[in-house]
């Protein structure tokens, strides 16, 4: 009795012992790789001041998720969320002489994400608060090899490795954002002041967010919460000249940590008029957005729970040049330098218009489990709605009422075994869509379902992952023909693979590999588009007979970083199987509602081949010079021809300067950006319907800074300062009109 009294004891000690971490680690100037001295760590309970060449060591630490605060004398204080499975040893970069709210941290494993076997960018929280930007297009706008597929002034939607839409998978926390995100000019309905970080992931290895991310995910994160008792109130306002309008904001947290319960409240309201291009009003293109959002968020030692809903209602103007009411016009239209309607500068908001609401509520509960690991589920109920205001109808009926509701069940076990990672996951999607009004795409129910499993193996100097993924798909879609409701039925599944990794050549050198093979659907409006496209000015047809779309992946990079200067440079190849694009074809249709350029749905066998370059330069130690390029070179190899709608050639260059201290200001930053855009001649002559618009530079300037001691954040700045006449291949409203103009903008950042 006595041994397994003995037995039973040791086991204890041993469970106890498992469960108290260690984490060491060293704080380094992320400018000069040279170690601070004394800086101060601080996680849980627990703190620590590094020695005079940053080492630190915290012991006894409890597994599970926390925030590690980062403090030094110079530096705003950094707040890392880290995942606690097994000792850690981990490396902080302070920008030290940087206020510009950027840090490069590396690690084993952090909480809730995947370890860095993938190409990642993240924007911080400070970052996106002091963007105060008005999408999420404007909070992506200046990360390297990211273009925008635009609409109009108001409306863009991300572009990675020259692919958007559907081949771009937007994740908020686990789910994806589900709304009519197969049109061109409908924008992911996020408001980026609600969101905590936002992770831009390129590469093959994005397996646990979908099999159709073939060009990349963009993750919404949650903010996270510090340890100690606090209540803080933030207030943002934002000014902008061009369309004479702006944005004010307000956020309010909570943490008790004696309870462990989070709230989070956020509500932020914009109002912008018509914008102007150098030379005239671009006419009806005002808009108006009251987004807002909830989460509740409650902790115990192992466990955690969290209900998080968002709402985000928008009505936005249509360029009025872009709806014309017979061919001859259209025709006159396109060849025009100036749109054949143009009206005095006004806030309102008539036909055609678009009204779009997009509401979401999110029940999350993970477990810490001693030997499965975190279990993590999420129940996630998306409403969308979209209605479409025409001149035909006068703007009090919805020519076009889209109604999708979709509900989401994800399920994953995250287990750490030594140096492996391993996890395993389901999904389950149930959807369904209703319209009313004209007819484009029918109403449809459709059901998904996804398993997937990746091992991660970590090691010092190099880490490899390999995961496979399995979807299925059914689809049911409900029509009028000839007065009869047809039900047509599609079922599609199939396999998705992938394995990457990467190696530290040295302190200074590492290399990124990526290949996947993966596969996408036909969305529903490239099988039954049939009609007016209302905000793209376009009439869309689709084809039936298209097949599923099959993709071969390889990406690489490789990043430098040695002394002053950082190197990262991402190459990438894409070959598919039946690729699916809307082709221009080269006519003009008189409809109902108007005349309009026609589209149609096309397949063939495609290649993407191109690489992102991002260089920076420390000239001094409050200097930085920075450049980035851009190049995609896209083929229809089954027809030997290019394929319509790619990004052109991009570069562009920024030199910042930071200053510590300077007339009552303090952390401030000054910076200059031009950026250079190539004329896409990479087009079949006599497809389009006018020649691409001419190759043109942007010069961007900006500056900020904190007022004296106070928490107040003050950043001026302006886009396009030189007024620069010009158009944007990549935006729909291109054959009608120029992009905006000179824009002032003016923020202010305040936390109580």
């Amino acid at each position: 009795m006595r041994n397994y009294f003995a037995v039973a004891i040791l086991c204890c000690i041993g469970t106890y012992s498992y469960s108290q971490i260690t984490l060491r680690g060293q704080v380094l100037d992320s400018a000069t790789q040279e170690p601070l001295s004394l800086p101060v760590i601080k996680i849980a309970n627990f703190g620590s001041v590094a020695d005079d060449e940053g080492y630190f060591r915290i012991d006894e630490l409890p597994k599970g998720t926390h925030v590690l605060k980062v403090s030094h004398v110079g530096c705003d204080t950094k707040l890392v969320p880290i995942l606690l499975q097994k000792d850690t040893t981990i490396t902080i970069y302070l920008p030290h002489h940087d206020h510009s709210f950027e840090e490069v941290i590396h690690y084993g494993h952090q909480g809730n994400s995947e370890p860095s076997a993938r190409l990642t960018h993240l924007i911080s929280t400070q970052k996106l608060e002091h963007l105060a930007a008005t999408s999420l297009g404007d909070a992506l706008q200046n990360v390297n090899g990211v273009g925008f597929l635009k609409t109009g002034t108001t409306i863009a939607k991300p572009i990675i490795n020259g692919m958007h839409s559907n081949r771009i998978s937007v994740i908020n926390d686990d789910s994806k954002q589900e709304g009519q995100q197969w049109g061109s000019e409908h924008s992911p309905e996020i408001d980026p002041l609600s969101s905590g970080s936002i992770e831009l992931i390129k590469g093959a290895s994005t397996l646990r967010y979908g099999g159709d991310a073939m060009g990349g995910v963009i993750r919404i994160l949650p903010a996270t919460f510090d340890d100690s008792t606090y209540t803080r109130l933030s207030l943002l306002a934002k000014g902008e000249s061009n369309t004479q309008g702006g944005q004010i904001g307000l956020k309010i947290e909570n943490h008790n940590n004696s309870l462990g319960l989070d709230q989070r409240f956020v509500v932020n309201a914009k109002r912008h008029g018509d914008g102007r291009t150098p030379k005239y009003t671009l006419s009806n293109t005002a808009f108006a957005q009251l987004s807002g959002s909830h989460l509740a968020h409650f902790k115990t030692k192992r466990s955690e729970l969290s209900l998080n809903t968002t709402a985000f209602v928008q009505q936005l103007g249509i360029l009025a040049a872009a709806h014309i009411g017979n061919v001859t016009d259209l025709n006159r239209a396109l060849v025009s330098d100036t749109p054949l309607v143009t009206r005095p500068f006004t806030y309102t908001i008539s036909t055609p218009s678009q009204r779009i609401q997009h509401y979401a509520t999110k029940l999350k509960w993970q477990y810490e489990h001693d030997i499965l690991g975190s279990l993590i589920a999420s129940y996630t109920l998306q409403i969308n709605n979209r209605e479409e205001f025409d001149n035909h109808r006068g703007g009090t009926d919805a020519a076009l009422d889209l109604n999708l509701t979709t509900q989401q069940l994800n399920i994953l076990i995250d287990r750490h075994v030594d140096q492996l990672r391993w996890q395993y996951g389901l999904m389950g999607e149930q959807q369904e869509n209703i319209f009313g009004g004209r007819y484009f795409i029918p109403n449809y129910r459709r059901y998904k379902g996804g398993a997937f499993g990746i091992a991660t193996l970590e090691e010092d100097h190099y880490l490899i992952e390999a995961g496979v993924r399995y979807d299925i798909q059914n689809t049911n879609t409900y029509r009028y023909v000839d007065g009869v409701i047809k039900n047509d039925q599609f079922d599609y599944r199939g396999i998705s693979a992938n394995i990457s990794g990467w190696r530290s050549l040295s302190e200074d050198l590492k290399v990124h590999l990526s290949v996947a093979t993966r596969f996408r659907s036909p969305d529903i409006n490239e099988l039954f588009s049939d009609g007016l496209h209302h905000g793209s000015a376009a009439l869309e047809f689709g084809d039936l007979s298209l097949e599923q779309e099959r993709s071969y992946d390889i990406n690489g990079g490789i990043n430098y970083n040695h002394n002053r200067l950082r190197l990262q440079v991402e190459p990438y190849f894409h070959y598919f199987q039946n690729y699916i694009y809307l082709q221009p074809s080269g006519e003009t249709q008189l409809s109902i509602r108007g005349a309009f350029p026609v589209f149609r749905y096309v397949q063939t066998d495609a290649t993407y081949a191109g690489v992102d370059i991002d260089a920076r330069y420390r000239l001094t130690a409050q200097c930085i010079a920075e450049a980035q390029v851009s190049l995609l070179y896209v083929n229809d190899v089954k027809h030997n021809e290019f394929i319509y709608g790619i990004p052109a050639q991009r570069l562009s260059g920024k030199l910042k300067y930071n200053f510590a201290h300077i007339l009552g200001f303090k952390n401030g930053y000054w910076w200059i950006r031009p950026s250079y855009t190539a004329q896409q001649n990479r087009v079949e002559p006599q497809q389009d319907f006018t020649e691409t618009p001419n190759a043109y530079i942007l010069l961007d300037t900006e500056m900020g800074a904190q007022y004296k001691d106070t928490p107040l954040h003050i950043s001026l700045g302006a886009n396009n300062i030189l007024n620069t006449s010009y158009r944007d291949y990549m935006n729909r409203y291109r054959y009608f009109a120029d992009d905006l103009g000179i824009n002032f903008h003016i923020t202010f950042n305040y936390t109580f």
